[in-house]
């Protein structure tokens, strides 16, 4: 029950934050998947909006640890896991070697709280070196888990990156 709580409380947190966030910046007209994008590749919005994190981190995205194909890889000495959504919401749930964790497959809520506020679908405390992603709209985390579910499309050719703002 813990564990429920702590997701709700983060879910709705996320919801207040892309209350309070959605009128920071006109997207124009950029598509959903671009916004996502430039949010996984660069941590800016298609508004040009850096996104704010815990680490205090400008100009990076999820690719600087995930990849610039979101499979993962290794980021001081700590992997850093498949993030694509096939994998995410892998039915089967995940265990991770490294600290030990098991939970359950993520869905779209859960996958906003991972990135938010830094828990898993069992109410875990995801590593400390995963930023929190506080500087997103509830739109912006939409179009970020778009883009995880075009990169979780087999053999894709990665289109090409948009220019950093």
């Amino acid at each position: 029950m813990h564990a429920r709580l702590r997701i709700s409380l983060a879910v709705a947190a996320v919801g207040l934050a892309g209350v309070a966030l959605a009128g920071a910046g006109e997207s124009g007209l950029v598509s959903h998947t671009d916004n996502g994008r430039r949010i996984f590749l660069h941590g800016t919005t298609a508004a040009g909006q850096i996104v704010e994190n815990s680490h205090g981190m400008e100009g990076v995205g999820c690719a600087m640890c995930h990849g610039p194909d979101g499979r993962g890889g290794m980021m001081h000495g700590i992997p850093a896991t498949d993030i694509t959504f096939s994998h995410l919401t892998n039915p089967q749930g995940h265990e991770h070697e490294f600290g030990g964790r098991r939970h359950p497959p993520f869905n779209r809520e859960t996958i906003k709280a991972a990135v938010v506020a830094g828990i898993d679908p069992a109410g875990n405390t995801l590593h400390e070196e995963m930023p929190r992603w506080t500087g997103l709209t509830a739109a912006d985390l939409e179009d970020l888990i778009d883009y995880l579910q075009v990169l979780s499309k087999p053999s894709r050719r990665l289109a090409p990156a948009p220019e950093r703002m």
